[in-house]
């Protein structure tokens, strides 16, 4: 008796459909796990048109064919063809071709249940047409691919039912449809049993059962069919476990005649392994399992496992009597393929008992399904050898996918080797800034000392002639009350500045360090490394933001600073302050107009002065609250040009605007420490607009808004019509405009 093999199939309608195939195959055991999976569904991505009150007929069609098409395939024909009459009264409707090629597949499904192999072909052929020409590869284009093997395969042509299932498993491979690609491998590997070729056969159901370990319905399948190859192959012990694990699944799915098949396969191996007592458990269980109504006649292959039980045991008696229970209303001469091992075994037990007439009718059974399955597998080994170059390049794709992916994993490892090296290299960068920094100063703060010392010894000097000089006693003490004051401002202006750079450095520093220990860690996500590296970056370039305005002071105080000398665009200069500073994002609830001459040219240092539009109008975007205004001019004034940034924000008060114009000078007004900066902004502007000669003023009342003027003289206005040429004189020289 030979047991029991399952198939599964791709189309959702079914998890599981079987086909009577070869001597191996029993249509119950199919209908068995079809009832204990249930129905699946057909996916959005591969059957259905876009949804819509005009596509309800349709959707609700394919539902009932769906519904139908298990149980009464005849019934899921017709309402099919009402489906495909329904997408046909929506041809210019963009889902259309899809929807009617859903349709004919779905005849095509109902067709070939129905043993309309023909009819079937022809609408599996037209469904394929219609979504020939779309560029975008979906999972019905893998189904019908499927349908097409199937076809192939109940009509004989065992080599074009190949070709279609390995073109099935390339397209699920490609849209990464790891379920349908494990069912286009069960296929593949049922296909490989009709030839008994069985190593090729167990390397297809494991793989599929290892892709895709989750669906019970896939590994039922595997597990059964994986035992039963061993089986075939006389590996009964290596038969046993995969047996097992069948059973496990199909006691896990609640279906008793889907157990006692499984029981039935597993009981033969014990027998073949004389594990007799371990065999007629499991036989005695699935006949208690079947109980007495048997609709699927699986009880004769139970009584058949028995009789072989006894053989084996020795007891003739029993053993014939189990086999008249077992043949009992069938007709020798025509009993199917699934019945050649019970003839073996029916004739071993009449030859020993000396009842040779029935000994001989179940040689000549067994003689006749023999040659059968042999002249099968010979049939199919040879349709399969002429599609082996297909199969073989098949695996070579299998692997190429494999061998890319382990290349992107190398790739991404590589990557962030390169971002662990970047983060400690920005590390050390900083710090090498910091400690420059801190040196300079250092160098600068003992400057101040020196002078405050300097005041202390004139004053000295200066009191001890107080009676040689009382006339310019008063001046002399107004001199000193000046330098208190500037170094009590310079105290001040120093402590606020090392309280706001210790906040603007530690920020980023923080930021910087933290996610980079996070990534050291190596308990990061990777799909965290780039939003990671993103947040590095970002501190790294607002770290490096506050040096460069400290460094550029510096630069400017020391008089190191040289302009260069080009025709600038200032509608330029203000465009590119807007783009620096984010758009549309960057003003949320602000409203920003730029207006004025744009196409005024002057001669002067661009990237200069850029930088000071960039200043300004960062300012009046973080001091204006939202649905606040921020107003770019250019205007032309009599003696030269001017760039005006005006806000309706909070405003300065008037005695701090002396103070917000000296280098490390800030406003101290709540608002201004909320939105941050060392004060460096407004000195570096005005010192920049004086090296190219002109002047900065600012004009702000508290509560009224603030309105910060660019002038620049006369002599670097370019006549519009003549750019190449300078109105008035040349352009000034650096040392000149200083």
């Amino acid at each position: 008796m030979q047991p029991g093999k399952l198939r599964t199939h791709a189309l959702p309608l079914s998890e599981a459909r079987p086909r009577y195939r070869s001597a191996v195959v029993r249509y119950a055991f199919g209908m068995l796990l079809l009832a204990a999976i249930g129905l699946g569904g057909i996916s959005p991505s591969s059957a259905q048109p876009p949804t819509s009150q005009k596509w309800s007929e349709f959707d609700q069609l394919v539902a009932s064919a769906r519904k139908s098409m298990m149980a009464h395939p005849e019934v899921a024909l017709g309402v099919a063809q009402r489906a495909a009459a329904a997408a046909g009264r929506q041809q210019r409707d963009a889902g259309f071709r899809r929807a009617l090629a859903t349709a004919l597949w779905l005849e095509a499904e109902a067709l070939n249940r129905t043993s309309h192999t023909a009819e079937a072909g022809a609408a599996v052929t037209k469904a394929s047409k219609l979504i020939a020409g779309e560029r975008t590869l979906t999972k019905l284009n893998g189904d019908i691919a499927l349908s097409r093997a199937g076809i192939a395969e109940g009509s004989g042509d065992l080599g074009l039912a190949l070709k279609n299932y390995q073109q099935a498993h390339a397209i699920f491979l490609r849209l990464r449809l790891t379920r349908s690609q494990a069912v286009a491998l069960l296929e593949l590997g049922g296909l490989y049993d009709r030839a008994h070729d069985f190593d090729r056969e167990i390397r297809y159901y494991r793989e599929a059962a290892k892709i895709y370990p989750g669906d019970p319905s896939i590994g039922l399948a595997a597990s059964n069919n994986l035992g039963f190859a061993y089986s075939r192959m006389g590996r009964y012990a290596e038969a046993i476990p995969r047996f097992q694990q069948a059973l496990t699944i199909a006691t896990s799915l609640g279906s008793p005649m889907l157990e006692a098949s499984i029981l039935n396969n597993l009981a033969i191996s014990y027998a073949r392994v004389e594990k007799l007592a371990d065999a007629e458990r499991v036989a005695n269980r699935a006949l208690r399992l079947v109980g007495k109504a048997d609709p699927n006649g699986e009880a004769r292959f139970s009584w058949g496992a028995k009789a072989e039980i006894e053989y084996r045991r020795g007891n003739l008696d029993l053993a014939a009597t189990d086999l008249q229970r077992a043949f009992r209303g069938i007709d020798l001469k025509t009993t199917a393929p699934t019945f050649r091992d019970m003839h073996a075994i029916a004739y071993k037990v009449y030859r020993a008992q000396g009842d040779f007439p029935l000994a001989i009718l179940h040689l000549e059974a067994f003689k006749r399904l023999d040659d059968q399955g042999r002249s099968l597998a010979a049939s199919a080994n040879l349709a399969l050898l002429g599609a082996q170059f297909d199969f073989a390049r098949q695996d070579l794709e299998i692997e190429h996918l494999r061998s890319a992916e382990l290349e992107r994993d190398i790739r991404l490892r590589k990557s962030q080797a390169e971002i662990q090296k970047f983060v400690f290299a920005g590390i050390v960068l900083a710090g090498i800034l910091l400690l420059a920094w801190v040196a300079w100063r250092h160098a600068l703060l003992s400057r101040h000392r020196n002078a405050i010392a300097q005041k202390n010894i004139e004053l000295v000097k200066t009191l001890s002639e107080r009676d040689r000089e009382i006339e310019r006693r008063t001046a002399i003490e107004s001199q000193l009350r000046l330098a208190m004051q500037a170094a009590q401002q310079a105290s001040r202006a120093k402590s606020h500045f090392l309280a706001n750079m210790s906040h603007e450095l530690r920020t980023p520093l923080n930021a910087i360090i933290g996610f980079s220990e996070l990534m050291l860690s190596g308990r990061m996500k990777p799909e965290k490394s780039r939003e990671y590296s993103g947040n590095i970056a970002e501190g790294g370039r607002h770290l490096l933001a506050v040096l460069n305005n400290v460094l550029d002071m510096a630069r400017i105080e020391s008089g190191k600073v040289e302009l260069e000398d080009h025709l600038v665009r200032l509608g330029d200069v203000v465009d590119h302050a807007l783009s620096v500073l984010g758009g549309a994002e960057a003003y949320a609830g602000k409203e920003i107009r730029a207006t004025g001459d744009s196409e005024l040219y002057v001669r002067g240092d661009e990237v200069r002065l850029r930088q000071a539009v960039i200043n300004l109008v960062s300012n009046a975007v973080k001091f204006t609250r939202e649905g606040g205004l921020i107003e770019i001019r250019i205007e032309r004034v009599l003696d030269g040009a001017d760039v005006i940034v005006q806000d309706n924000g909070e405003g300065i008060p008037e005695d701090k605007l002396p103070v917000i114009m000296e280098p490390f000078g800030q406003a101290e007004s709540t608002y201004a420490r909320v939105h941050g900066g060392v004060g460096l902004g407004l000195p570096i502007v005005k010192s920049l607009v004086e090296l190219h000669g002109g002047r900065f003023t600012i004009e702000s009342e508290h509560g009224g808004g603030t309105t910060a003027r660019i002038h620049l003289p006369e002599e670097r206005v370019v006549d519009v019509q003549n750019a190449l040429e300078p109105v008035g004189q040349p352009a000034l020289s650096t040392t000149e405009a200083a």
